[in-house]
C-alpha cells in the first residue's frame, strides 16, 4: 500500500499514436500536499500526459512512472487514486444522498461501520457545500453542483492522488473558484492533487501551486506559480503588467512570441529540473524537492495531515481504506441503485405501462372477439404475431436507448474501481426482471380476454409463458446493441436486424417452403419460437373445433390451421427452450462487446 502522502516522479520518453509522437522524453515530479495544474493548449499532450500518469494509457509508451521512489504499479495504483473525468457523468433520477450512500458502501466496503460512512457523506457534504442539497435529484442540480458531486463521491475512500479532467469547463468564473479552491483544500490535506487546465483566469492561477506546462509534447515550464514570470525573463520574455501571465505562456506556446520553445524546454531539461526564482533550478527528485523547500512550509504541510487525520477520527494506516465492497454486496447496492433508476425513468416506467395498456385496448377493439372464429383464424394468427413484434419492441427500445447512455457512467464508477462489472452487469439484469414481467402480463390479461380467445387457464399461462420470454430477449436484445454500439447505430441497425428474422418466423412464408439454404435463418429467428409457442399455445392440445357461421369454414379444425403454417408437429417446449437459449446468449454477448469496451478506453 502507498504512504498517504506520495510523490510521482516521471520519465514518458514518448507517446505514439500511428506515426504521431505525441510527447517527447517529457519528465516531473507532483508532489503531496500541492494542487498542480497542467497547462497547455489544446494538442499540447497534457491529457494525455495525466492519462499515463493515472494507469489509464498502457500501450506505445517508453518510460517509468515512480511513486515515492518505487516503479508505479498500475493495478495497485489505480485503486489507491481516483480519475474524475471532464464531464460529469451521473445518475440523474438519483438524490444526491442516495447517490452519496450508495458510493460509500460501494468503496468502503462492509467492514466499515455504517456509523463511520454516515460521517464521512456528512462530513464530505458539508465540506463541499451540498448539505442542503442532499435530497435534491442530480438532474436538478447546477453544473457546480454536479462537478463538486463527482470530486465529493471520489473522496469516500481517501484516494491518495487526485486526477482531474478540467474541472472547470462548463463553469462560471464563480463555480470554477469555488472548484479550485476546494481542490487546493483537498491538496492541503496531504493528497496529491494534478488537474488539466487550457486557460485559467488570473484569479484561479493564484489557487495553484505549481504549474506544468506542456507545449508540442514537451514540457516547457515546470516549478511554482510565482516563479513563472521570472523563467520567462530569462528567454527575453517579457509578460506585461496587469496581464494573466497563464494567457501570455499560451501564446508562447502558440508560437505568437517567435520560436522560443527550444529555450524554455532546455531551461528545465524538459521537466528533468524545477525552477524556483529564489533557488533557481533543482533536479527532480524526492530528497531534493523537500530538503529545499522552507521548512514553514514543510511544518504546515505536515500539521494540516496531521488534522485532517484527527478531524476525521482516522489513523494513519486507515486513511486510504483500499478496499471496497465483496461482490454480494456490491449486487445488493447496485440493485437497489438500478431499481430506483428505472423506477423513475418515464420511458422505462411510465411511458412503458401506458403504451402497454393504450396498445392493449387497441388491438383489443381491432380484433375483438375473433378467437373462436373459424372464419377469422388468419386474422388471429396475425394478432398473435403482433403481439410478439410489440412485445419485442417495446422491451428492447427503452433499453437500447438508455443504456449507452448509463455506460458513460458505468465507465467512470468502473474506472475509479466502485465495483466489478460482473456486479454490475448481474444487477442491472435482475433490476429490470419485474417490468418485463408485469408489462406484457397487464396488455396480455387486455388483448386475450377481449379478442375472445379461450377461457382456459392452460392456453393462458402457455401464451403468457411465451410473451414474458419475449419480452426478457427483447430486453436482451437492446442489451446487446445498447453494449455494443452508439446509440445512433443501435438505434438504425436494431430494428433493420429484426427485418429478415420477420421473414422467416413462420407468419409471411410457410416453414416448408423456405429454399433449403435458407432454412437456417428460421432456427435462429427469435420471432419464429415466439409465434410457433402462441399457435401451438392457442390452436394444439386437442382444441375442439371453431365456431363457424358459415355453412362451410376451412379452418374449423384448429389441428388444419396448425397444418397449414407446418407446425402440426412442433413442440411448445422446443420454442420455451428456443427462446431461453436467446435469453442465455443475448446477454452473454452483452457482457463480453461491454468488457471490451472497458478495456478499449484504458
Amino acid at each position: 500500500m502507498y504512504a498517504i502522502v506520495p510523490t510521482l516522479i516521471f520519465t514518458v520518453l514518448s507517446l505514439g499514436k500511428n506515426s504521431i509522437r505525441i510527447l517527447h522524453k517529457v519528465s516531473g515530479s507532483f508532489n503531496s500536499g500541492r494542487l498542480t495544474a497542467i497547462l497547455g493548449p489544446s494538442g499540447a499532450g497534457k491529457s494525455s500526459l495525466m492519462n499515463i500518469l493515472a494507469g489509464l494509457k498502457n500501450n506505445g509508451i517508453e518510460g517509468c512512472v515512480e511513486v515515492n521512489g518505487e516503479k508505479q504499479d498500475v493495478r495497485t495504483f489505480r485503486k489507491q487514486s481516483a480519475y474524475i473525468t471532464q464531464k460529469d457523468h451521473l445518475l440523474q433520477d438519483l438524490t444526491l444522498e442516495e447517490y452519496m450512500m450508495a458510493a460509500v458502501h460501494l468503496k468502503l466496503g462492509n467492514k466499515v461501520p455504517n456509523k463511520e460512512k454516515l460521517f464521512k457523506v456528512e462530513t464530505i457534504l458539508k465540506t463541499l457545500g451540498l448539505v442542503g442539497s442532499q435530497r435534491t435529484q442530480i438532474s436538478r442540480l447546477s453544473g457546480g453542483e454536479c462537478k463538486r458531486l463527482s470530486i465529493g463521491v471520489e473522496l469516500l475512500d481517501d484516494p491518495a492522488v487526485l486526477f482531474l479532467d478540467e474541472p472547470t469547463s462548463g463553469l462560471d468564473s464563480s463555480s470554477s473558484l469555488k472548484c479550485v479552491g476546494l481542490l487546493r483544500e483537498i491538496a492541503r490535506s496531504g493528497r496529491t492533487v494534478v488537474a488539466t487546465f487550457h486557460q485559467p483566469s488570473s484569479r484561479l492561477l493564484d489557487h495553484f501551486d505549481n504549474l506544468y506546462i506542456v507545449a508540442k509534447g514537451s514540457c516547457i515550464y515546470q516549478g511554482p506559480t510565482g516563479s513563472l514570470v521570472s523563467y520567462l525573463k530569462t528567454v527575453n520574455l517579457n509578460c506585461p503588467s496587469y496581464h494573466n501571465p497563464a494567457d501570455f505562456v499560451m501564446d508562447v506556446a502558440t508560437g505568437e512570441y517567435g520560436d522560443v520553445l527550444f529555450q524554455l524546454t532546455s531551461g528545465i531539461e524538459n521537466g528533468r529540473l524545477i525552477y524556483n526564482e529564489f533557488s533557481e533550478a533543482i533536479p527532480v527528485t524526492p530528497s531534493h524537492d523537500e530538503t529545499r523547500r522552507p521548512s514553514s512550509i514543510r511544518k504546515r504541510s505536515e500539521s494540516l495531515n496531521k488534522v485532517d487525520q484527527e478531524k476525521n477520527g482516522l489513523s494513519k494506516d486507515r486513511l486510504t481504506y483500499g478496499a471496497r465492497a465483496p461482490f454480494h454486496t456490491q449486487v445488493s447496492v447496485l440493485l437497489e441503485r438500478t431499481f430506483r433508476t428505472i423506477w423513475r425513468e418515464k420511458m422505462l416506467t411510465k411511458v412503458r405501462f401506458a403504451t402497454h395498456i393504450a396498445f392493449g385496448l387497441f388491438i383489443g377493439l381491432v380484433y375483438q372477439f375473433i378467437g373462436n372464429n373459424a372464419n377469422l383464424t388468419i386474422n388471429n394468427a396475425g394478432m398473435l404475431f403482433f403481439n410478439l413484434v410489440f412485445i419485442v419492441f417495446t422491451a428492447a427500445m427503452p433499453t437500447l436507448v438508455t443504456f449507452p447512455l448509463e455506460r458513460k457512467v458505468l465507465f467512470r464508477e468502473h474506472l475509479n474501481h466502485w465495483y466489478s462489472l460482473k456486479a454490475y452487469y448481474l444487477a442491472k439484469l435482475l433490476a429490470d426482471i419485474p417490468f418485463q414481467i408485469i408489462f406484457p402480463t397487464v396488455y396480455l390479461v387486455i388483448v386475450y380476454f377481449m379478442t375472445g380467445q379461450p377461457l382456459s387457464l392452460q392456453r393462458f399461462g402457455m401464451l403468457l409463458c411465451v410473451t414474458i420470454c419475449t419480452s426478457l430477449v427483447g430486453q436482451g436484445v437492446g442489451l446487446f446493441f445498447g453494449t455494443a454500439l452508439s446509440i445512433q447505430s443501435a438505434v438504425f441497425l436494431g430494428p433493420t436486424c429484426a427485418i429478415p428474422l420477420f421473414l422467416f418466423a413462420g407468419y409471411f412464408i410457410n416453414l416448408n417452403s423456405v429454399p433449403s439454404y435458407l432454412s437456417w435463418i428460421s432456427y435462429i429467428s427469435v420471432f419464429r419460437y415466439g409465434f410457433e409457442g402462441s399457435m401451438i399455445a392457442i390452436y394444439d392440445y386437442d382444441r375442439p373445433p371453431l365456431e363457424c357461421a358459415q355453412p362451410y369454414c376451412y379452418f374449423r379444425s384448429p389441428q388444419k390451421f396448425l397444418e397449414n403454417f407446418a407446425m402440426e408437429q412442433s413442440s411448445y417446449l422446443f420454442c420455451i427452450l428456443g427462446m431461453l437459449a436467446y435469453f442465455i446468449i443475448l446477454r452473454i454477448l452483452g457482457y463480453f462487446f461491454l468488457r471490451y469496451k472497458l478495456k478499449m478506453i484504458r
